[in-house]
């Protein structure tokens, strides 16, 4: 699904893909990242899909501000309450 979106000028262009696309994105972005296991619970990837609507540079916006506030709690996954926290901070 292409949305086209009108912020200034010239009109710019977004890519918005469906649920299923955005879990193929996240998974290869983790497995290209080292990632063996899997860093959000479903639950986790519901907040994350209501959070990003549909946009890949917003879920990625989320999913380094979540990752970068697990790592001095020294967590190996990513809790709902830290998505809500990451998400928190980029509003």
């Amino acid at each position: 699904m292409i949305a086209f979106t009108c912020a200034g000028s010239p009109p710019s262009w977004r890519v918005m893909l469906s649920f299923a696309e955005r879990l193929q994105l996240i998974a290869h972005g983790l497995k290209s990242a080292g990632c063996a296991h899997t860093l959000l619970a479903d639950s986790g990837l519901e907040i994350l899909r209501q959070a990003c609507k549909g946009l890949p540079r917003q879920a990625s916006r989320i999913l380094c501000t979540a990752m970068r506030l697990a790592v001095p709690k020294g967590l190996n996954h990513l809790p709902d309450e830290l998505l809500q926290q990451a998400i928190a901070e980029l509003q």
